[in-house]
Formats: structure tokens, sequence, C-alpha cells
């Protein structure tokens, strides 16, 4: 492992994505989201993911001059096309407009369409939250993971994240996929050559395997059964509705030049309507860790760190793609 600071990391991030062809703008802000999920701990869509963009931008699946289009469709609705360019560019565009809308009607919605893939869903929640807003974000992906018993892919990973302020210190994020595992941790252990536990993925011919490869070519399996699998058919359901791909439908975000077109729902809530509602529930998750002894990563990260700790190997690999014109 190599330990860099979260500046000099995130210039490298900046520098390779303007080399692979993103603006100015869109690196900026990709570069940020990429670290900040390094930060918090969410490295399956940290910087090993970031290559995925470098790679989308290069092969066309992201658009490198893309201008989202914010439209207020209604009071407490806020509808962007991302015009095939990155979430995160598109979110950017619109929080001004979503924290207008919450904080005018108490309670307010984003979608996202046409992008790319989210990178870390916690990022959305935890921007809006930083604000002083309980956030709900949900998307989806390409197809990847089977539900109600299916032997082929019929959804994305689809995550869901929540976020809640707490004044002083840094939000507290959920953020989990609706999948056993992120599909990056598969890719990862078929590199290594390493097995994957049971239950996390199905062969082609709809078996379980602990092959990594296998599961490349076969498909994700909820986490907790068809439970899981209802939770991600809700997300599916809430990611898709302002026209984006279903994941079905959606072209893969890892190889070819056709743009994956998913989308990105967040729910805002302005708590100032309800008195003491901030301090009341960032009182109560201290009671849980204190008095309760709950031990969540999402309640012990109060405060960002100023380094970071990456593998030497995917370090070194991002000074070349920083490097490279």
């Amino acid at each position: 492992m190599s330990t860099i600071k979260s500046e000099e990391l995130e210039a490298l991030c900046e520098r390779a994505l303007l080399a692979a062809g993103a603006g100015q703008q869109a690196a900026r802000i990709l570069a940020g989201a990429t670290v900040e999920a390094e930060l918090v701990g969410n490295r399956a869509v940290g910087v090993g993911h970031l290559f995925d963009y470098l790679d989308g931008y290069r092969q066309g699946r992201i658009a490198a001059g893309a201008q989202p289009r914010v439209r207020r469709a209604a009071r407490a609705v806020i509808d962007v096309d991302a015009g095939n360019g990155p979430a995160q560019t598109a979110f950017e565009a619109a929080l001004g407009d979503l924290l207008a809308a919450t904080r005018e009607a108490g309670i307010a919605a984003l979608w996202i369409r046409r992008s790319y893939t989210c990178g870390e869903l916690g990022y959305y929640a935890r921007r809006l939250a930083r604000q002083g807003c309980i956030a709900v974000a949900a998307a989806n992906s390409p197809a990847l993971m089977s539900i109600g018993g299916a032997p082929e892919r019929i959804l994305g990973t689809n995550p869901l994240a929540y976020a809640i302020p707490r004044p002083g210190m840094l939000p507290m994020v959920i953020d989990q996929a609706s999948s056993s595992t992120a599909f990056v941790n598969i890719r990862r252990a078929a590199e290594a050559g390493e097995p994957i536990p049971a239950g996390w993925a199905l062969n082609a011919n709809g078996e379980q395997t602990v092959d990594a490869n296998e599961a490349l070519a076969g498909t994700l399996l909820p986490f907790g059964g068809h439970r899981g699998g209802n939770i991600a058919l809700l997300v599916e359901i809430l990611a898709t509705l302002s026209g984006a791909s279903f994941s079905l439908d959606a072209a893969p975000f890892e190889r070819g030049s056709t743009p994956p077109d998913i989308g990105v729902f967040l729910l805002g809530i302005d708590p100032a309507g309800f008195a003491g509602s901030v301090e009341r529930l960032s009182k109560q998750l201290g009671v849980l860790r204190d008095e309760h002894r709950v031990r969540l990563p999402a309640l012990e990260l109060t405060e960002l760190p100023d380094n970071i700790d990456l593998d030497a190997d995917i370090l070194q690999r991002l000074r070349q793609a920083a490097e490279s014109r």
C-alpha cells in the first residue's frame, strides 16, 4: 500500500480524466467524487472504478462535451438530462435548484437521466445532507443481477443510500448495493485469480459458483434472497421514472461505445419544519453508538481523513494515466 494526501490524489485523478478527454468541469467534479469515495472507505467505486470512467471517455460511452439540461418539472420536482455525461456533473448542475425546491416545499425530488453510472451513490446524499437536509438516493445500472429466481441478469446492482445531517460533523451515510456485492469486486477477484464467497453469483448455467470468472459470465445475486431483489426492483422503478433506461435495456458500462443511459433519483427533506429534528436524530445516533454499543462504519466516521492508503499498483497505474497525452 502507498499513502498519499487526498489533495495530491485528487489532482492525479483530475489530470487522468483530462488526458482521457473529459472537460475541465467534469474532471474536477469526478476527481472530487472519486477521492471522497476512497476517504469514506467505499473503495469499490473509488480510484479502481475511475478507470471505467477513463475508458468510457476514450471509447465514447461518456460524452466529453455533455451539458446537463436542468428543468423544474413541478414545484418540488427537478428533472435533469445528463446528455450521456457523468451523473455527478448533472447533479452539480441541479443541486442549487434541488435545495431551493426542498426548502420551499419541505420535500423535493431530483431525477437524472441519460447518464453514465453513478459511482458512489452516497456522494449525492452526503452533498445534500451537508446542506442540512435528510436525503435518500437510488440509482439503477446495466443488468448484472438476477431476481426472483431468474437464471439471467434482470436488474443492475441498484444501490440505495441515505444520509442524516449531524451538526458539527460529517453526515451519517448508509450506502449499499442491492446485490450481495458490487460488480467491481467480482471483477477484481477474477483479475487476481481469487474465489468469491458462496451466495454472491450464478454461472452462465444458472448454478451457484465461487469462481469469479464464471460469475462474470453469469449473474450476481441480490443480498438476502428475494428481500434484496424486492429492494432492487423499487430502486429500478424510482431511478427510471423520468425516462432513464431500464437495466435490461442499458448498454454495458465497461465496454463498447454506447452510453448506458441510466437514472439517479434523489429525495431531499428539509427538517426545518420539524422542530429540533436534526439535533434529535443526531443525539439518538449518538445514543445508539455510546450507550448501546452499535458499531457501524457510518456512525464512527465523523470527519474525512487527510491521507489515503491506496494499492501501490493502482496508484502507479493512475500516475501513468495522468501523464498520458
